[in-house]
């Protein structure tokens, strides 16, 4: 228990540190570019965070039970090529209705996943990738290469439109942030993820339900980027493939700036959240600054690499 609390207090000096970050990012920025920092700049970049935050979410709770998620880029791209579909083709005849049964496609995926981990004991980095390839090829049959249709209005309204000059994709993002941190703290399900991160065996033997955690938090990955997806298709006004291709790496990197530890049981979403601002701001810089897409996606790698570095020799360090 001792233990248990003095890794606790590292993630949270580590999420202090994140957000520490976020607010250099930016006066880096100001420095660099003449209205970086104002409101309406800011306020667009908390948006552009949103989608990543939202998929990161799910990558979270999957990275808490010691797993990962490499299915999210065609979890995200097969939700948006599905909502504007649908709307396309007036299957179901209406927005909201579109909207769920896309979530619970995206669900379904998940749910898969989590089946395949444990109860087929298949890694969860072999049954992701291959998820991820059978949901490519499923909307490269559905769309024969060409997405079609227009965005509903309640994606647009949902990342377009604000409450009290707040956007509403904020406010949803919020209430996510909250719902997740309940969770997390308040429930049975949320000490059983923390569990199985810590010792699958010991969570076993001490009767805790891992298949459950397991299954659930492999579905919440499916949900939030089946959720990214659709908000994403508001954004930018279409639906196209490869769009969820970006938030792979930024999703996994997210989280491990944010404190949490990729052997699992160790983090909280707050934390995930200052990742995807410090990511958003930090690429946001490297744009203004003309640096190319690769150098970006070498930055990703070398997060990861390091994490997995660092992880790997507490893990020889406990053995």
């Amino acid at each position: 228990m001792v233990q248990w609390w003095n890794r606790m207090a590292r993630v949270d000096q580590n999420i202090a540190m994140s957000y520490v970050m976020v607010v250099v990012l930016i006066f880096v920025g100001a420095l660099i570019s003449v209205g970086f920092a104002s409101p309406s700049h800011l306020a667009t970049l908390l948006t552009i965070s949103s989608f990543l935050g939202i998929v990161a979410a799910g990558q979270t709770l999957v990275i808490l039970t010691g797993g990962i998620d490499l299915s999210v880029p065609y979890l995200l791209n097969a939700s948006a090529v599905f909502f504007t579909g649908f709307a396309a083709r007036l299957i179901l005849g209406h927005d909201a209705l579109d909207f769920l049964v896309v979530l619970a496609i995206s669900v379904g995926f998940g749910v898969v996943n989590g089946v395949g981990v444990t109860v087929f004991n298949i890694p969860p980095l072999i049954m992701t990738l291959g998820m991820n390839s059978v949901i490519e090829g499923i909307v490269l049959v559905v769309t024969q290469g060409t997405p079609q249709g227009s965005v509903p209005a309640i994606a647009s309204a949902i990342v377009n439109n604000t409450v009290v000059g707040i956007p509403i994709i904020l406010v949803v993002w919020a209430g996510l942030a909250v719902l997740i941190a309940l969770i997390l703290t308040r429930t049975s399900l949320g000490r059983y993820i923390y569990a199985a991160g810590t010792s699958v065996k010991a969570s076993y033997l001490t009767g805790v339900p891992i298949r459950t955690a397991f299954i659930a938090v492999y579905a919440a990955s499916g949900l939030f980027a089946g959720l990214a997806g659709i908000f994403l298709t508001g954004f930018s006004g279409n639906s196209y493939l490869g769009m969820g291709n970006a938030y792979l790496l930024p999703s996994i990197a997210a989280v491990i700036i944010g404190g949490a530890s990729l052997l699992g049981g160790q983090g909280k979403y707050w934390g995930t959240i200052a990742g995807a601002i410090t990511l958003t701001v930090l690429i946001t810089i490297l744009q203004v600054l003309n640096i190319s897409q690769a150098l970006q996606d070498i930055f990703y790698g070398v997060v990861i690499f390091l994490a997995l570095l660092f992880y790997g020799r507490q893990a020889n360090a406990r053995g």
